[in-house]
């Protein structure tokens, strides 16, 4: 990933198109990123995380992917496996 898919996101931004679609898709972005900062900070595999949610590996990568969006049970379940605190905010638009 790296520096080589900066490049070509920052290449790919300058498309209005794709910036305004890539803009809708933040949400799932950000929800990709908190789940494996989470997994991260806790020192977790998916596998350890799977077991303590009661749930598969696969399952855990898909909720990491952020497709389909998870549902509020499994983000408090991920939240619980990690020893983490579910935080749902919305704030105003710029």
């Amino acid at each position: 990933m790296g520096k080589k898919f900066n490049e070509k996101k920052r290449e790919l931004m300058k498309n209005s198109e794709f910036r305004k679609e890539y803009n809708n898709l933040e949400p799932e972005f950000t929800i990709a990123r908190v789940l494996i900062e989470a997994r991260a900070r806790s020192g977790l595999t998916q596998q350890e995380v799977a077991k303590r949610m009661g749930t598969t590996q696969s399952a855990v990568a898909r909720l990491e992917r952020g497709h389909p969006l998870p549902s509020i049970t499994s983000l408090k379940k991920y939240a619980s496996a990690t020893n983490s605190k579910l935080n749902i905010s919305l704030v105003p638009a710029n």
